[in-house]
Formats: C-alpha cells, structure tokens, sequence
C-alpha cells in the first residue's frame, strides 16, 4: 500500500527526518511509535501529503505521491484524523455525511452503516456539541470511514480518553478495519495502544528509524539499546560472548556467565537483554528447563499499575515484573536474598 525510500524531510525549525526505507501492507495496521520529538507526526503528515519532502520517494497504492498529477486521487483516497476529534456544529448525522457532501457524493445509506458500526445510531440527531469526549471520538472516526477510504491516518486518536473508553474504541476500530481491509497507520506514543491494534510496528528516535518488525519482535528482539529502553527492556546487562553450543551462547558479564539463544559467535562484544516479565524470583532455585539462575540482594520494590518492578543486585541489577500478590506473598523488602531465573531463549543479545 505504501513504500517510502531515502525520505528527507527538512524542517524550519532545523530537525531532519531520515528514512532509508518502509513499507505498509495493504489491510495492516502500522503504529509508529517513539519519544517525543521523534519525528512521528511529520513522517504522518509526509504520508497525508502535507508535508514537503526535501528528496527521496513515496509511493501509495502504487502510484508516485509526489507528482503532483496524482495528488488529488490520493487525497481523497484517505481520511485523517487529528489527536482532538474536531467537530462542526450541527448533529451527528451531518458530521458524518460531510466528507460525502464535499465529494458532491448522496448518502446511499454509508452513514447509517457508520452509524451502525461505531455504536453510535442512538446519537443520529444529537447536537455534536452535546455529546461526551468518547461519543466524539466515534463520530470522528465514523465520519473518516464514511467514503470507504483505503487508507487512514491517526496522530495520537485517543489521547484525551479514559482507560475504559480507550479501550473499547480501540476494540471496535480493530474489527472494523481488519473486516474492511483498511489501511491504517497509527501515531502514539501508548505502547499498550500500539500492541492492541498494530500488526507492524516502527520506532522512531530523533529523525530516525530505528526498528520496523511486529510487535513481538520489536518487544522481545530489539534492534539496539536505544528501541530496548523505549520497550521497557529494562535488564540491559554488557557482556562478551565466550562460547557456544549450537545456538547457546556463554556469556561473560563481569563475574557472572549468562546462557542466551542466539546467533552471535564467541568474541562478541553484546548487550543481554532481558524484559521485566522474564525474569523469575524465588527464595531457593527450582528445579525447571530454566538456565539462569542468579543469587541478589532486593533493591527495590516499587508498585507500578497492578505490578510491582523489583530490582535485584546479582552483580549487575536485574529487573523483575511481580504481581501485588506475589510480593505480599514472599513479604519482599529491601536487603533480602533472592535468586532471579530467566530462561536462555527469553534474553536477546544486541552486538556493540
């Protein structure tokens, strides 16, 4: 759907944005995600068309986006939505049908499909200025599907939402798409909001794309140091590669050796990763498949949402993510001695 190769963008402001290379597959949901400052709304503006592009190419739906010749088609063939769900006065049903009257297009009943699918056909005749922030949002979003666009752009759509409102459109938004087969590329900075609904994701740090790869790869495999803090990836431990069996690799890490899966070759100077998640604590070691094992001092334990992050001294500090109840259950503090556990496959290692 979209390619994009050496993209230049050059702002007044002195920031640049430098893009290689990126691809979106038509139907999939593409976040990009990143720090502030990262240059994820311009990249989104550039695909909007609204953004000048200093050098490099963009095509969408295979043809050039910028020759000029193709630009109307291409505007048309997309919707955007803002992080605020801006509204014109008057009742839902005449937001919606808007994006059809500017098109010169009669409503065949796509506003009451709309109006069906975003669970709003009881709000048809209510005044938008009535209406709460969640009810706004649903309008915005249905009003962007109303011309059946095949691509649509979202910076930062539920911002201003509560958890449970977030959530629900988020759930509904996800159907709708995946039935449609809509493109959608995604701007947030809600990593949970990313993994909820994008099938790809990009992340981007001062201009630059760092890593593009599913979720799953990007949480658990990042690519560098930089995409490994921004995912959470807390535990980031240097180390050298001493030896390997297969794909188990030896990892020497101050005083301590760490078994990891990998592909890196003995010499390797690397950083062992390993999320929050993965990491086990114990007050003795269990017997298990697991192959590290790692006697600590508690630092910490801090409660973070419905979690609490507890860090440990084995010699190198180790977060683990504990539920409450674990912790109340071992009664942790700080100065007790622990053992941390993480199996070989759910560490990565980054090459320095």
């Amino acid at each position: 759907m979209i390619t994009l190769s050496g993209l230049v963008i050059e702002l007044s402001t002195g920031f640049s944005l430098r893009v290689d290379g990126l691809r979106v597959k038509k139907g999939e949901t593409f976040a990009l995600i990143g720090p502030n400052g990262a240059g994820k709304t311009t990249l989104l503006n550039a695909l909007a068309l609204l953004q000048e592009i200093k050098a490099g190419e963009l095509k969408i739906g295979g043809k050039d986006a910028l020759r000029k010749a193709h630009r109307l088609e291409l505007r048309r063939s997309m919707s955007y939505l803002f992080s605020r769900p801006y509204l014109a006065g008057g009742s839902v049903y005449e937001n919606i049908v808007l994006p059809l009257k500017f098109r010169g297009v009669k409503d065949s009943g796509q506003a009451a499909e709309m109006l069906e699918l975003f669970k709003i056909a009881h709000l048809r005749d209510r005044d938008s200025r009535q209406l709460s922030q969640g009810e706004r949002h649903r309008v915005s979003l249905a009003r962007a599907f109303v011309t059946r666009p095949k691509l649509v752009l979202l910076d930062e759509p539920f911002s201003s939402l509560d958890a449970r409102a977030k959530e629900s459109i988020i759930a509904d938004l996800s159907k709708i798409t995946k039935a449609r087969r809509t493109t959608l590329v995604l701007v947030t900075q809600d990593q949970e909001e990313a993994l909820a609904l994008a099938d790809t994701l990009a992340v981007l740090k001062g201009g630059r794309l760092l890593q593009s790869a599913t979720p799953q790869e990007i949480f658990s495999r990042p690519a560098s140091e930089e995409v490994a803090d921004f995912v959470g990836v807390e535990t980031v431990v240097p180390g050298e590669v001493t030896a390997k069996s297969d794909n188990l690799c030896s990892v020497r890490a101050g005083e301590n050796t760490l078994e990891v899966i990998s592909a890196c070759a003995p010499g390797d100077k690397v950083l062992v990763c390993v999320r929050p998640e993965a990491v086990s604590v114990s007050w003795t070691v269990e017997a298990s498949s697991v192959r590290n094992h790692f006697r600590g001092k508690v630092l910490a334990a801090v409660p973070r949402r419905l979690e609490y992050e507890v860090s440990i001294d084995c010699g190198f500090r180790i977060i683990a993510a504990m539920t409450r109840q674990s912790v109340e259950g071992m009664r942790l503090k700080p100065g007790d001695e622990v053992y941390a556990s993480f199996k070989a496959t759910a560490a990565h290692l980054i090459k320095r």
